[in-house]
């Protein structure tokens, strides 16, 4: 099961004007296509790439670990990731994007912090 890539973060902000400006504005990233999800937010992209999904709350505080809400790899063998998880222990949510095909694994490391590891279709082992 190689990871790929580094894929993205995921920051709960209750400052969405500012936090959006800071990445765009500052940084140069650009506000992009993101999938119908549950709760507002905007995605920015580097290049073709979401690097940044940011979740709009009221209370930054909202999440466990605060602002910060997960990291997430590419991942290229979801079969044998969700078996080495089992094997393990190690609880886990399994989801598939909203409107498309790749499927999501997300499990705490042992700081309880989240890591999702993505699985699209194209991506070969």
């Amino acid at each position: 099961m190689p990871l790929a890539s580094l894929d993205h973060i995921t920051i709960n902000t209750a400052k969405p004007d500012e936090t959006v400006e800071f990445y765009t504005n500052l940084l140069g990233m650009k506000d992009g296509w993101r999938p119908p999800l549950d709760r507002p937010g905007k995605w920015l992209y580097v290049g073709d790439h979401p690097v940044i999904h940011l979740f709009f709350v009221d209370d930054a505080t909202q999440a466990e670990t605060g602002d910060f809400d997960h990291f997430a790899f590419l991942g290229s063998d979801f079969a044998g990731m969700k078996a080495k998880l089992v094997q393990r222990g190690i609880a886990f949510r399994e989801n598939r994007v909203a409107g498309g095909s790749t499927m999501q694994l997300f499990f705490p490391d042992p700081n309880n912090v989240k890591v999702e590891i993505n699985f699209p279709p194209n991506l070969k082992k």
